[in-house]
């Protein structure tokens, strides 16, 4: 039984590298991780932007706030990927059976191109949720800590992650990670700024 299991691990590994160099899903995948986690970052940042200009000082609102943010994204993020996706795959099926004059229907072009659009859909919605939750963290700790503290906790936690997926593309694309890095964070600490302009307005 063992054994068959582990040779169904190994061909389940197989089909997934075949899949991958038919339609090349790792770079799409990295490249739906990294935008759309920075904008899971973003968004909860002025989130927390928001509710600490307004004075949020129960715990469980911007939990629930973050929560209902959260499903937003992850919602808006599988199904618009996904259609997405699946209408360039579609085409791009559809123009090798031009050009091969072949019916690629069921072959294994088919199960990849198929495959590619149901992961990159998943990646493109749990990415921002992952992100985005992350930085509210503090506030399920919110009985034992300030509220201010939980807030400048989430924002910090937020700059950093900011700068971790800077370094991330920074090594993708072999430019200096540091720079790449304070790129990112540079767009973090602007959201922030501009968010917290609004509690100037009379």
């Amino acid at each position: 039984m063992f054994s068959n299991l582990k040779q169904k691990f190994f061909d389940w590994q197989n089909k997934i590298k075949n899949y991958n160099k038919i339609a090349n899903i790792s770079s799409n995948l990295r490249r739906y991780f990294a935008v759309n986690g920075f904008d899971g970052i973003i968004t909860m940042l002025g989130v927390l932007a928001g509710n600490y200009i307004v004075k949020v000082s129960d715990y469980k609102h911007v939990i629930v706030t973050s929560f209902a943010i959260c499903i937003s994204l992850g919602v808006s993020g599988v199904w618009g990927a996904y259609f997405f996706e699946s209408a360039e795959r579609n085409k791009e099926l559809d123009d090798l059976e031009s050009s091969t004059l072949h019916n690629l229907d069921f072959t294994v072009i088919y199960y990849a191109l198929r495959y590619a659009s149901r992961v990159s859909a998943l990646v493109n919605g749990l990415s921002p949720v992952v992100t985005a939750l992350i930085p509210i963290i503090p506030f399920f700790f919110g009985k034992y800590l300030s509220i201010n503290l939980c807030y400048y906790l989430a924002f910090g936690i937020s700059l950093i992650m900011l700068f971790g997926i800077g370094l991330f593309l920074g090594k993708i694309s072999k430019a200096r990670l540091i720079i790449s890095g304070l790129k990112m964070l540079l767009a973090g600490i602007a959201c922030v700024a501009l968010s917290l302009v609004l509690n100037l307005i009379p």
